[in-house]
């Protein structure tokens, strides 16, 4: 198992890492975040442009480990916003605020030299939870040898949201090797023929692994968007109470702004697919807000 590996990048003002921006006559507002490596990439580029479009005002500094990770670090005042892949828990920290900034499909994939085209949702679930342990038990693989897991440590939104949606709420068979980031994930798939994972859409979209449908619909930004597919979750931002200052606007920001949905270069779902109402956690439910 790979240990979590907490990855930072920091956006600075005068656009190097590590050079200092001209002194300004405001301070520059430094906002950190951390958690998920599945929305890593979008909030990463997302911030590159709110820097371009706000100069000499604004910082970031983000780091990635998982949600549940982010979680941990602004429920404890450690970060000012944290990067969340799944839905709130009951067991999240009490004042929590939920701020969905996007939807994502979660996606099958194995490695592209097993040309396997679709699996129902009980084959997902029965090979998922270590059932079905040969790809000779799986019409359509082209693989024949023993399946090869290859899941998140438990830190992971995408692992959570993947057994919400795909998994009828089973966890994924302690046998399934575990993978600290989506990047690594993917890369296990791609080396071992035999494996198979899950990944967000963004990363499935880059090539380099066979998509594998589910329930005869294909796992893309089109199917996701239209709502054809089932496994469809939500990225996150989320703070601390109600969010305030530079994170209230960086968030507000990421709602309204067409750069959102056009800007950044992405295949993630449409930014309209995602509601702009928050979440609140008290005492461990969930409380929708205005």
């Amino acid at each position: 198992m790979h240990g979590i590996r907490r990855l930072s990048l920091a956006f600075a003002v005068a656009g190097v890492l590590g050079v200092a921006a001209p002194a300004a006559a405001t301070a520059t507002s430094l906002v950190t975040i951390s958690g998920a490596t599945a929305s890593f990439p979008l909030v990463s580029l997302l911030a590159q442009k709110y820097v371009k479009t706000h100069p000499g005002k604004i910082k970031f500094k983000i780091a990635q480990g998982g949600a549940q990770v982010g979680i941990n670090d602004v429920a404890a005042g450690r970060v000012t916003i944290a990067d969340v892949s799944r839905d709130p828990l009951p067991t999240d920290p009490a004042g929590l605020v939920f701020y969905p900034i996007a939807k994502y499909a979660i996606c099958v994939i194995t490695n592209k030299t097993n040309t396997l085209s679709n699996l129902t949702a009980s084959q997902v679930v029965s090979i998922f939870t270590g059932k079905t342990r040969t790809w000779s038990g799986i019409p359509g693989a082209t693989a024949s040898g023993p399946i090869d897991l290859i899941s998140r440590t438990s830190v992971a939104g995408v692992l959570t949201s993947f057994q919400t949606l795909l998994l009828e709420g089973k966890k994924v068979a302690s046998i399934a090797s575990e993978e600290a980031s989506e990047g690594l994930l993917k890369q296990q798939v791609e080396n071992d023929p035999d494996s198979i994972g899950f990944v967000s859409n963004y990363q499935a979209g880059l090539g380099g692994v066979n998509v594998v449908g589910y329930n005869g619909v294909a796992c893309n930004e089109s199917t996701g968007t239209s709502g054809q597919y089932a496994g469809i979750a939500r990225f996150y931002e989320v703070t601390k109470k109600k969010a305030t200052g530079a994170a209230s606007a960086f968030i507000g920001w990421i709602s309204s702004s067409p750069a959102y949905r056009v800007s950044v270069g992405m295949s993630v779902l449409s930014g309209k697919a995602a509601t702009t109402r928050s979440v609140a956690v008290a005492s461990g439910k969930g409380v929708a807000n205005s």
